[in-house]
């Protein structure tokens, strides 16, 4: 089997006010872009296409959708990306999306039947969600919203500040961006919300930061203590939010992740962390961690070898949608997101879970299809037929008699112990001992773990300690995390 490696993927979050891409070009850092969220979808899907195009053309595309979103808007979602000529896309809802985002972007733990609390602060609202680990998925178990709490409203609190504070240095200035009468005037005020929105977000890092107001010589400055006195009432509504979410999950939480651009506020972590007594979480890039999470499951559900000349997507051990195993992790404060107030300067952005209601037919079903069909009724054998020996059952025979055959007359050895070695150094060991039919196999780690190291052997058959004849097989099985296990070769 030859595989292919998939070195590219996007994701895209979708239903805010602005559309975010994440794209990753094999182990060089994600590229985050955003895009208008006002365009059509019709419109969206080709800037991706687009984006795609520039990266390859053949990366795989996840998309991270509002929860509300049911299978019926998913399901055009999927149909519209085919025809945008996307292929097979990965759709989950965008808590999830962030949920993976935080178990492997930044690589916390999680625990079956633990939940992490998502909390969004966009541009225009507040959402939070608490996402509970089950066996097989990622599960809803309590949310609540408020459009009355937003990076906007931020923006206008502080807007009215300043505008009341130095009102008497300039008041034909303040009277025409409080009520602007043309177009110029419009582009005016946003000119200074701007200037406003970045002031706000820098101070999150600093103790202070100066808003340059956009005409003129004007120099404003805003504080930490001035911003926080204008949004504090904002940010405690927003922790009761959170407080009720936690209470509606009644579950175990251990985790808060803060995502969406206005996350970055200063203030937020700590009225949340005083409130939950959680310690939040905030990626380098925040308004991307849906995004991430999106492209991280489309990445790991890619298709990866080719079967009688058609892909053929990788049966993967998954908890709901998500496939098992991905790219490597970028060094460490390039994907991972720190705690809040951990001194650590950003870097590019890097680095689902719920399986897709619109997603295609099975992957079980096709390889079944491939694999094990036998014809007639569906594949399935008439009661009291011969049994049809299986390729896999008629290889295991011959190998065993050809075992029995040759026992008596090749000289026997002890099977070392390779385990926890790497998939060469394994070999070798074996060769050393005197084994010369050696198979190596892959398998992909899974994306919540256990961990091993790239080419790291977890497991062989037969057991150390075994004696076996010299011409006998031996199989080590080792790990990889790449999209590829061809990597150990």
């Amino acid at each position: 089997m030859q595989h292919t490696p998939v070195a590219t993927a996007i994701g895209v979050e979708l239903g805010s006010s602005t559309v975010t891409l994440s794209i990753r070009r094999g182990d060089q850092d994600s590229e985050i872009r955003h895009l208008d969220g006002d365009e059509t979808l019709e419109a969206v899907l080709g800037r991706v296409r687009d984006a795609r195009d520039q990266a390859g053309g053949t990366a795989p595309v996840g998309f991270a959708v509002p929860a509300s979103w049911g299978a019926a808007r998913r399901q055009e979602l999927v149909y519209l990306a085919g025809e945008a000529g996307l292929g097979e896309v990965e759709t989950m809802a965008a808590p999830e999306a962030a949920a993976v985002c935080y178990v492997k972007g930044l690589g916390r733990e999680l625990d079956t039947g633990a939940g992490v609390v998502v909390c969004d602060l966009g541009a225009r609202s507040f959402e939070v969600s608490v996402v509970v680990r089950g066996e097989d998925d990622f599960q809803h178990r309590g949310s609540a919203s408020t459009v009355e709490v937003g990076g906007r409203e931020f923006d206008q609190l502080l807007f009215a500040y300043l505008s009341g504070r130095y009102r008497d240095t300039d008041p034909g200035f303040w009277d025409t961006v409080g009520a602007p009468a043309d177009v110029d005037e419009e582009a005016l005020r946003a000119s200074l919300l701007d200037e406003i929105r970045a002031a706000r977000e820098l101070i999150s890092k600093r103790p202070r930061a100066g808003v340059q107001l956009p005409i003129g010589e004007r120099d404003l400055h805003l504080t930490r203590d001035e911003v926080e006195s204008c949004i504090g009432g904002l940010l405690r509504q927003s922790a009761d939010l959170v407080v009720a979410a936690i209470a509606e999950a009644d579950t175990a939480v251990t985790g808060l992740l803060l995502v969406g651009g206005a996350s970055r506020t200063p203030m937020l972590a700590a009225v949340l962390a005083e409130r939950t007594g959680l310690e939040p979480v905030l990626p380098a890039f925040p308004e991307a961690a849906a995004a991430d999470g999106a492209r991280i499951v489309a990445l790991a559900n890619a298709p990866v070898a080719e079967v009688n000349g058609k892909p053929r997507r990788r049966m993967a051990r998954r908890l709901g949608v998500l496939a098992a195993v991905l790219v490597p992790l970028v060094a460490a404060g390039a994907v991972y997101g720190s705690q809040v107030g951990d001194d650590r300067p950003e870097a590019s952005a890097t680095d689902a879970p719920e399986p897709s209601a619109t997603a295609p037919a099975t992957d079980a079903a096709t390889s079944a299809g491939e694999e094990g069909d036998t014809g007639g009724s569906g594949g399935q054998e008439a009661p009291g037929a011969p049994h049809a020996a299986s390729s896999e059952e008629v290889e295991e025979a011959t190998t065993e008699a050809a075992t029995e055959a040759t026992s008596e007359a090749d000289p026997t050895g002890t099977v070392p112990e390779v385990t926890g070695m790497t998939a060469n150094d394994a070999q070798a060991a074996l060769g050393g001992a005197g084994y010369t039919n050696i198979a190596r196999e892959g398998e992909q780690e899974g994306l919540f773990g256990p961990y091993y190291d790239d080419c790291e052997v977890i497991a062989q058959d037969p057991a150390s300690g075994e004696e076996r004849p010299l011409g006998s097989k031996i199989t080590i099985t080792y790990s990889y995390s790449g999209s590829d296990e061809t990597v150990c070769d």
